[in-house]
């Protein structure tokens, strides 16, 4: 081949590659033009129609919220076997249950009808027993035969039997549809883009008079607030009282189509049920003490006891207890100053509901237009309206006050009983020696003077009776008291609970004429007076080792120490209490003596709650007051005795003779 045949040949190579190139790049540039021009307009097109805007077909759909509108009575339809009926044949009975659909509908009708079927497989009620199920459509070409395979699809799967008399399938002429569809505000329109109805989803209860009472959104109905919905349109026809009295506890939301709990209507069932509670019980209570016998072996004197209540005579209702036994000196001013709370209470509550009423009725707004006049203010009535409650509040203060200091301040010359709290059970001990388990014997006319500890946990003394409480703690000393007024048997309980079994800590308080009670204390198993079981405890732990008359121990003397005031060596001045006694037993070093050394060994754990009380009781009875001024030269201890003298401990003496 020549150098010109080369030429030529390359020369159409080179023609057809160009042909290809060229080809190719046009094909590129179409493509890229072809999808820019898609991009933009199709950017274009969602500009131009915002993200929250409807479709224009669906701007007439929705439905209309039409509360209380009667549907017309007169209105004529098919049902699914082929006959002519009228809605008023559905009316008077029971309330009705409304489906508007459209049989061919494929996809949002078919929800609304199968959650209408969940909800009527559980719901407690059943179509043609308590109400009836209307499904229409609102096609005017759909006919009975359509209906009736419709009505037998749903009915077998809803599985009650029943169901067939009461859940009707309709079809009807347009005419009668859109009467009927305008009348409960549900409206549609037909797509002819889609060849479909476009429609809201959901269902309405009708009254059995055919009014409109409650409308429920969506595909999904909850079968709690379809039956409030039934019960409110029957307007307790059917559902039982219980149903009623739930449904008082709901509200219908009519802008979210459910029902919700109403918090305060609660409250009120509840409040009316403890009113109710507390009424039975206190007729029980009445009738049982009325039948409780008289207990004759009480008192030895023959006098009989009975726990009673007391009651109000200002009322007609005075036969029914209003409180506890009024049974000592404190009773009837507590129940005073409680019964002036109360008058004071309803006094101006009525003040204010009758203002109240007056006011709302004379200045109500007369007229949608009317603007009420500007009130600056008026100084005298805030003056007015702020001393006297001022005043009141302080009076009522005074009066508590005055009370309060009455009833816990120690009474001088009363009867001291020791009371030891212990889960579950209250242990007294007599001055005399004589003990007791959940009772408390106590003489008439006599100031009685608790001294109360716990053993375990806070526990509270209450004699409802004597309208005495007071906290028992353990670690301290709580006192209270009182003065019996009447002979009887009282309740004894605690107030604080304090475990498991804290109900049954309970007990009786039995008040006795004196002589009765002095014939008690005789015929009782005494184990010695407190005092002098402490004072052979004090032996015991050879306390007399150290603490020595005239000072001359190693720890202070005892003798007349309780209710004096002991300096201590920080120069702080402190009362020779029972909490004081108490701590310097269990701890020796809280507070030390001036003059003394921090030589005193605790008895923590070796002593019990009562025994502490008795050697309390042990020291208040040692002699008269003697000089302990500074201490004389202390004497040694004798060999193989625990040095148990403590600059903590209040002067303690060598046991005298046991004192009753």
């Amino acid at each position: 081949m020549t150098n010109r045949d080369d030429r030529e040949v390359n020369g159409v190579l080179g023609a057809r590659l160009l042909r290809v190139v060229l080809s190719r790049v046009i094909l590129t540039l179409f493509t890229v033009g072809f999808v820019v021009g898609f991009a933009v307009g199709f950017t274009v097109d969602v500009a131009a129609q915002p993200a929250g805007m409807r479709p224009p077909v669906l701007k007439e759909v929705g439905i209309d919220q039409l509360l209380n509108n009667q549907v017309p009575p007169e209105l004529t339809f098919v049902d699914e076997t082929g006959k002519s009926v009228r809605l008023a044949d559905y009316f008077g009975g029971k309330p009705i249950v409304l489906s508007l659909v459209y049989y061919d509908c494929p996809q949002l009708c078919t929800q609304v009808l199968t959650g209408l079927l969940g909800t009527l497989k559980t719901l407690p009620m059943s179509p043609g027993k308590d109400f009836v199920a209307l499904t229409v459509s609102f096609d005017p070409k759909e006919k009975p035969a359509l209906a009736a395979a419709k009505k037998r699809e749903y009915l077998d799967r809803l599985g009650k039997p029943e169901a067939e008399a009461g859940w009707h399938f309709l079809t009807g002429e347009e005419s009668q549809i859109v009467a009927l569809t305008r009348a409960v505000g549900f409206r549609y329109v037909w797509d002819p883009v889609t060849s479909q109805y476009a429609h809201a989803s959901g269902i309405m209860v009708l009254t059995p008079e055919g009014r409109v009472s409650r409308y429920f959104y969506g595909i999904e109905y909850a079968p709690r607030d379809l039956r409030f919905g039934l019960l409110d349109a029957s307007a307790g026809k059917i559902g039982s009282l219980a149903d009623q009295i739930i449904l008082y506890c709901y509200q219908y939301d009519p802008s979210r189509g459910t029902y919700s709990l109403v918090l305060m209507r609660v409250l009120r069932i509840f409040a009316a049920i403890t009113l109710l509670s507390i009424i039975g019980l206190i007729l029980f209570l009445r009738r049982q003490t009325r039948k409780r016998p008289s207990d004759p072996n009480a008192g030895k004197g023959g006098s009989q006891t009975s726990i009673g209540y007391s009651h109000m005579s200002i009322l007609p209702l005075y036969l029914i207890p209003f409180m506890p036994e009024s049974a000592s000196t404190f009773a009837d001013e507590v129940d005073l100053f409680y019964l002036a709370l109360v008058g004071l209470t309803v006094v101006f509550s009525v003040a204010i509901a009758i203002a109240a009423t007056v006011f709302m009725i004379k200045y109500r707004r007369k007229r949608a237009d009317e603007v009420p006049q500007e009130i600056e203010g008026a100084m005298l009535l805030e003056i007015t309206w702020t001393v006297i409650p001022f005043i009141i509040s302080m009076g009522i203060f005074a009066w508590g006050a005055k009370l309060y200091y009455d009833m816990y301040k120690e009474p001088k010359d009363a009867l001291e009983i020791f009371v030891t709290g212990k889960q579950w059970m209250w242990r007294a001990q007599h001055p005399d020696g004589v003990r007791e388990i959940n009772e408390l014997h106590l003489p008439r006319g006599r100031r009685v003077k608790l001294t109360m500890t716990s053993e375990d946990v806070l526990h509270s003394y209450y004699i409802p009776a004597f309208r005495t409480k007071a906290d028992v703690v353990p670690g301290r000393y709580t006192m209270t008291w009182f003065e019996p007024t009447k002979s009887g048997t009282y309740h004894l309980f605690c107030a604080e609970y304090c475990g498991t079994q804290h109900s049954g800590m309970i007990g009786n308080v039995i008040v006795m004429e004196p002589n009765e009670y002095q014939s008690w204390l005789a015929g009782g198993t005494s184990e010695g007076s407190p005092s002098a079981a402490g004072q052979k405890l004090f032996a015991s732990l050879a306390c007399s080792t150290c603490h020595q008359d005239q000072n001359r121990g190693r720890g202070p003397t005892l003798t007349g120490l309780f209710g004096t005031e002991v300096t201590l060596d920080n120069g702080q001045k402190v009362s020779a209490d029972e909490a004081y006694i108490r701590e310097s037993i269990l701890n020796p070093r809280a507070k030390i003596v001036a003059g003394y050394q921090p030589i005193m060994p605790t008895f923590q754990g070796q002593v019990s709650e009562e025994q502490i009380l008795q050697l309390v009781s042990y020291i208040k009875s040692i002699g008269a007051k003697q000089d302990s001024q500074a201490p004389a030269a202390a004497a040694p201890a004798p060999a193989g005795m625990p040095a148990s003298g403590s600059a903590t401990s209040p002067p303690m003496t060598p046991p005298p003779a046991a004192v009753k």
